[in-house]
């Protein structure tokens, strides 16, 4: 699908901005400052498989977007981590031949983070129709229960997703459905944890690009086993359950998931033991 952009400012021509007294910086220092700010914001590149780099963004690394090298030419990011990692996407996208489109495996902020300034980079955006008007709407808040976090955990979160996180809603450009092709891997269908959530399969190596399928970080940020999303952040947590029990089926080798990871060893067992565990 695609939708027309509507905006602007209203009225007449703007009016002449202020001088400012500040004096400009000189522009290698700027420029330095620049650079500095991208590697705050996103680690290197790092090969975690064939034709899949990942990029770690945040100040824990643990916002993970993964390019996958296109057979036509360039890269397309699955995920796009927090808004902050907009730049860093766009500088590793180039060293391997440009950014050709964007796919959200869900619409959440801290998945949507940086679509709005990659879309605004001239970059189409697509997710699962089921997903579109989350990462057009709010950003997963129509359906989250904060209230089921303990205090300092909800005080955190509010603060990160309103000011690290979430780059705003996200026009989507295009739809893309379970069993579509993309890079050589097929999409599948892992609602649960928000609706039309998708992973990406590559069955000729066995390797999952999960989203948020399950969480291998804590609400903290600490590293944890694989376990299923909390409750606050669950739109149905049966069928998260399910979507996971038939990840587990697929014996993966390699999980690549929304944050932290890779997840490799006995994944199988691990995966199977988080679909049935209780979640708080």
């Amino acid at each position: 699908m695609v939708r027309e952009d509507r905006g602007g400012p209203p009225g007449g021509p703007a009016a002449p901005a202020a001088a400012s007294s500040v004096p400009a910086l000189p522009s290698s220092v700027a420029q330095r400052l620049h650079h500095l700010g991208r590697r705050v914001a996103c680690g290197p590149p790092v090969s975690v498989a064939d034709g899949v780099t990942l990029l770690r963004g945040g100040a824990f690394r643990a916002m993970n977007v993964y390019l996958l090298d296109d057979p036509s030419g360039g890269v397309v990011a699955f995920d796009s981590g927090e808004k902050g990692m907009a730049g860093p996407i766009l500088d590793a996208a180039a060293e391997r031949g440009g950014l050709r489109r964007v796919i959200l495996g869900h619409g959440d902020t801290d998945h949507r983070g940086a679509a709005p300034a990659l879309r605004a980079a001239g970059v189409p955006i697509a997710c699962h129709a089921d997903a579109a008007p989350y990462a057009e709407g709010r950003g997963g808040r129509e359906y989250w229960r904060p209230e089921l976090l303990p205090r300092a955990v909800r005080a955190f979160h509010a603060l990160s997703h309103r000011a690290v996180w979430d780059g705003g809603p996200v026009t989507i450009d295009e739809t893309v459905a379970v069993g579509d092709d993309v890079c050589g891997f097929e999409v599948v269908d892992l609602a649960g944890h928000a609706p039309g959530q998708i992973g990406l399969w590559r069955a000729s190596d066995r390797v999952a690009i999960v989203s948020d399928a399950f969480y291998v970080t804590s609400m903290w940020g600490r590293p944890q086993e694989p376990a299923l999303p909390v409750r606050a952040y669950d739109h149905d947590l049966e069928r998260a359950r399910e979507s996971l029990r038939r990840l587990a089926a697929l014996d993966p080798a390699t999980v690549l998931p929304g944050h932290l990871g890779p997840v490799t060893g006995d994944v199988r067992r691990r995966l199977e033991a988080a679909a049935e565990a209780d979640v708080r």
